[in-house]
């Protein structure tokens, strides 16, 4: 069950990471286009304000996915990993006491 549970959050890992990248693609192939546009019109230079914008949007992602999501990750895995601890000594004491036999201890 532990081995399910660990593919599924490499899934979800993986698909976080993937549309990271495709939200930066986006990003990039946006502003190419917006810069190519900017420059053709003649008008004063405005692509700074759209990439001041997008950009934060694209570092808060980039640090929700890369800094944040493995902490949080790594915070499920310690609790896991305790209660599985508290569950094994639990388990433990019990299979340490001898069994109770019908016969009475010697004098």
């Amino acid at each position: 069950m532990d081995d399910l549970f660990e593919h599924l959050m490499e899934s979800e890992r993986d698909k976080a990471i993937n549309g990271f990248y495709t939200h930066f693609i986006v990003f990039l192939s946006v502003i190419a286009g917006l810069a190519l546009v900017n420059l053709v019109s003649g008008d004063a230079f405005w692509i700074q304000w759209v990439v001041l914008g997008w950009g934060l949007g694209i570092a808060l992602h980039a640090f929700l996915i890369f800094v944040r999501r493995p902490q949080q990750e790594h915070k499920l895995r310690e609790v896991r990993r305790l209660r599985e601890e508290k569950r094994n000594a639990a388990a433990a004491p019990a299979a340490d006491v001898p069994a109770a036999s019908d016969s009475t201890p010697p004098a």
